[in-house]
Formats: C-alpha cells, sequence, structure tokens
C-alpha cells in the first residue's frame, strides 16, 4: 500500500503544480515535444487495463481463431502513422473536429460539426470510457474482494476526481510515468510465472483439455467459424476499424516537431504491441492452463495474475494496471470534453466566452462524462459484447473518413448520414436477426456485415443526391495532400505492411501451435 500512497501523494503534488498553468491549453500541447515522449503517450493510448481480460475471454471463448477479431486490425496498422499523422500535424487543429469546419464548407459543414461534437464527443466517448471503467473495475473487484457494483463506483470516483487535473501538456508526461509502472508491473507478472517453474510445455497444458481450441483456422465443418473469420478479415478491420487517426491520436502528432516525427510516434506504439502482444498472450494460455475448467475467461485473467504474483509486489502490479487504465480514460476524457466545449460550447453556444469559462466548462464536461460512463459501465456485464457493438456502430462509417482526403465528392452530407443509419442500424438489427437469411450465423458479425452494407448504400445514394462542391473543396484540400497520386501510393505501402504483419503474425502462432 506504501506504493499507492507515494503515487497519490504524486499525483496530488503535481495537480497543485498545474494551478498556476491552468492558463495553458487544456485540449493541446503549447511546446513541441519528442516523438518518443508522443509515442509513449500513443502507446498508453492503445493500451487498457481490460485488453487482457478481453483477450482471455476470447481464447476461453473461441480459442485461437477467435484473436482473428483482434488481428484483422494489423491490416490497417500502418496507414495511420505513414498516411495521416503528417497530415494532421500540418493541420494543427485543437480538435480533429475542426477539421469539418475546414473539409466541408457551408451549412452542412456546421451541422456535421456540431452534430459530431454531441455525438462523439458525448455518447461514444462515454461507452468508450466506459469500456475501461469496466476492466479496471474488475482487477479492484479481485485485489479488495468488492462485489462488481461497488468496484464500478470507487473506479468511476478516481475517474471523477482525475477529471479535475486533466490537461493535455501534464498527462503528456504523466503517460510517461504511467509507461513504467505499466512495464514494470509488466515484468512482475512474468517474473512470478517464471518462478513457478513454467516450462515449455505449460503453454500447451490448455489446449490439452481444450484441443478444439488450439486451431487457428475453424474446420471444415464450422460454418459459423468460417463466417466470423471471412467478417474479421475481409470486412470488420476497413469498415470498422480504419479511421484516418483522427480521434485522441491527433493531439500526439500535433505535438510533435515536424511531420517525420509524426511518423515516428505513429510507428512506436506498434512495434512495442507486436512485442508485448506476444507475451500477454503466452500469460493467457498459461493462465487458462492453470484452471481446472472454463470459467469467465475475463474475470480468470485478473484472477489468475494476483494468485501468482508474491503479496509484497501485488501493489505494483495493481498500480500497472492502473496506469493502463487511468491514461487512457483521461486521454478519451480529454477529447470528449475538447468537442463538447470548443466544438459546441465555444463555437455555438457561448463565442464570446472567456478563458477561464472555457476552462471551466471543460473540467466540468469530463466530470460528467465520468458520471456517464460510471452509469453505463453498471449495465454491462462483457467486455467481449461491449467491443462488437462498438465494431458495428462504426460499421461502414470508417470508409468516410478515409475517402474525404482524396475524393471530394464526399461532402458533409455524405458523413452525418453514415453515422446516423449505422448507429440505427445497429439498435435495430437484434430484432430483425431472426428473420435473415443470416440467422443461422453469429449474431454480432452478421450484424457488422449487414450494417456495412446498408450504411455504405445509404451515403453513397445521399452523396450523389446532394449538391457536388468538389471544386470548392479541392482549393482547401490540396494544399494539404499536396500530391494525390503520393497519398495513394503511401495508402497502398502502408496496407501492404499491414498485410505482412498479418502474415507474419499468424505464421509465427502457426509454427508454436502446430
Amino acid at each position: 500500500m506504501l506504493v499507492l500512497i507515494i503515487y497519490f501523494c504524486l499525483i496530488i503534488a503535481l495537480t497543485i503544480y498545474q494551478k498556476s498553468k491552468w492558463s495553458h491549453p487544456i485540449f493541446k500541447s503549447q511546446t513541441k515535444v519528442p516523438w518518443w515522449i508522443s509515442g509513449v503517450s500513443l502507446y498508453m493510448l492503445y493500451l487498457s487495463a481490460d485488453q487482457g481480460q478481453l483477450l482471455s475471454g476470447i481464447i476461453s471463448q473461441h480459442g485461437m481463431q477467435g484473436m482473428w477479431m483482434v488481428w484483422a486490425s494489423c491490416l490497417g496498422a500502418f496507414v495511420v502513422p505513414m498516411v495521416f499523422a503528417p497530415l494532421w500535424q500540418k493541420l494543427d487543429f485543437i480538435t480533429d473536429n475542426q477539421f469539418l469546419l475546414f473539409r466541408f464548407p457551408g451549412k452542412s459543414g456546421k451541422a456535421l460539426h456540431l452534430f459530431r461534437a454531441i455525438y462523439v464527443g458525448g455518447l461514444v466517448v462515454a461507452l468508450l470510457i466506459c469500456f475501461h471503467i469496466l476492466g479496471f473495475a474488475r482487477v479492484l473487484q479481485t485485489y479488495f474482494e468488492l462485489d462488481a457494483t461497488t468496484s464500478i463506483g470507487i473506479t468511476g470516483a478516481i475517474l471523477c476526481l482525475f477529471a479535475l487535473k486533466n490537461v493535455f501538456d501534464i498527462k503528456l508526461k504523466m503517460d510517461l510515468l504511467h509507461f513504467g509502472f505499466y512495464l514494470f508491473g509488466f515484468c512482475v507478472i512474468l517474473f512470478s510465472l517464471f518462478k513457478l517453474g513454467v516450462e515449455w510445455d505449460s503453454f500447451f497444458t490448455f489446449f490439452e483439455s481444450h484441443p478444439e481450441k488450439k486451431q487457428l483456422f475453424p474446420s471444415n465443418d464450422n460454418t459459423s467459424g468460417w463466417f466470423s473469420f471471412f467478417v474479421f478479415i475481409g470486412v470488420q478491420w476497413w469498415s470498422c476499424s480504419l479511421f484516418d487517426g483522427g480521434g485522441p491520436e491527433m493531439s500526439r502528432f500535433t505535438a510533435t516537431k515536424n511531420k517525420k516525427n509524426s511518423i515516428r510516434s505513429g510507428l512506436f506504439p506498434i512495434v512495442v504491441s507486436i512485442i508485448m502482444g506476444f507475451f500477454l498472450v503466452g500469460q493467457i494460455l498459461l493462465l487458462l492452463g492453470a484452471s481446472p475448467e472454463l470459467v469467465n475467461g475475463e474475470i480468470l485473467y485478473v484472477e489468475g495474475i494476483f494468485k501468482i504474483v508474491p503479496e509484497s509486489l501485488k501493489s505494483i502490479v495493481l498500480l500497472g494496471f492502473f496506469g493502463m487504465f487511468i491514461t487512457t480514460a483521461e486521454s478519451l476524457m480529454n477529447w470528449g470534453a475538447s468537442f463538447l466545449t470548443i466544438d459546441a460550447y465555444k463555437t455555438y453556444v457561448h463565442p464570446n466566452a472567456s478563458d477561464k469559462n472555457v476552462r471551466a466548462a471543460s473540467f466540468a464536461t469530463m466530470l460528467l462524462l465520468s458520471l456517464f460512463s460510471t452509469f453505463f459501465a453498471l449495465q454491462i456485464d462483457s467486455l467481449q459484447s461491449l467491443m462488437k457493438i462498438t465494431f458495428s456502430i462504426a460499421a461502414g462509417v470508417a470508409p468516410v473518413y478515409i475517402l474525404r482526403w482524396v475524393w471530394f465528392r464526399v461532402n458533409a452530407w455524405s458523413q452525418i448520414s453514415a453515422m446516423i443509419s449505422s448507429a440505427v442500424c445497429t439498435l435495430i438489427y437484434p430484432t430483425v436477426h431472426a428473420s435473415l437469411p443470416l440467422k443461422d450465423l453469429p449474431m454480432e458479425e452478421s450484424r457488422v456485415l449487414v450494417v456495412t452494407a446498408i450504411t455504405t448504400a445509404i451515403w453513397l445514394i445521399v452523396t450523389y443526391a446532394t449538391p457536388n462542391q468538389s471544386e470548392t473543396v479541392k482549393l482547401k484540400m490540396m494544399p494539404i495532400i499536396e500530391n494525390k497520386g503520393m497519398l495513394l501510393r503511401q495508402f497502398a505501402w502502408a496496407l501492404a505492411l499491414g498485410f505482412l504483419l498479418l502474415f507474419l503474425s499468424s505464421e509465427v502462432w502457426y509454427f508454436f501451435l502446430c
């Protein structure tokens, strides 16, 4: 507990120090930082306390073939750092939502700007934070032997306190500290496994009890398994996941000194994730193998960790989990609050608001997001189900975000129609799944496929049914992208590297498992 007390004393000291710097921007770095600081912050943004729980749940329920849901993201992994990070660094906006006013002219652009500020900044961000609250609450639940509701309440209360100190400049530096806690905690877990006398055969204990979960690919007669595989590899990665880096990542890209550094900062988390991800899956296989029977795999991961770690080091591991949680949650809070404060409140509600009023509104908004997210977390009991809902809400929308940079016919109504149709279809689909030809196939993967098809059809129709503003948009966008052909070639190279990464990852696991 001494480690935890020291940590929170450090946080309080930094918060007091920060009070003298409240005149600094809350959502944007005031000074440019080295690429590796931005890269570490990006890695911690992508990391989360629920990551091990999610993967453990997937493997325990679906076996290694379920990992394709995660591995599919490798296909687009290089697109943001190689293609879009330099563009965001050049634009240097406070929020990525401001790009909408730049890219989409007229009243339709303002309508999209306000709609996305409220929809994403309020609802979507609250759901994303809820994901991380649920993950860390399970850690508290296991460590302190609490019930689920109490642990979620405590996690939400901690998040509310951190909302009152969430300034981006300070956060970049705190991300380095939390990265250190995470690495140290991760090493403690590996050391604890080593002390147990883990041998090579121990990795396969789980598969000896459940041989059907060892295969990377579904069996020939597993129609549902193959359907899920093709949705993950053929649709999900580009339809739901391949956005243009205009989320919380953007503030890290704009914090770097130049375009080359923005690319380096984007590549850093990919390299680290490849290394750490391999060891994480190894941890999970060992913990699943130590369980006599399949229980809730998500909970099992946390319980297994704290069983093997020596009592004297458990607080270090807890702090590592907390570092993962608070770093990501704060980033999402900062991002959502920037939409609600800068893009909604400052732009439309109170344009003449003083800096003091804007700062007060910023902290109040982050506090409200924390409360909403905690409420949502109390309604959810599965990280997998929440992740699949998130995929579905984004289904068919991601291509608009990519194409708007190079296809100038795409307009504000294209993006608005895509966002609304995907959300509505996601809500409606469970009620009609039983009456569709896909009724015998997995509902979540069917939903992604159907929502992608409907959303894509709707936004394409809307694009051609609304006024063409291509010439006006071209005058704004060409100085930013400079050379459309070069941008498309960079995109192609990024995809090629993504396919190579997926191939090598699957080959490595095939070698170990077969």
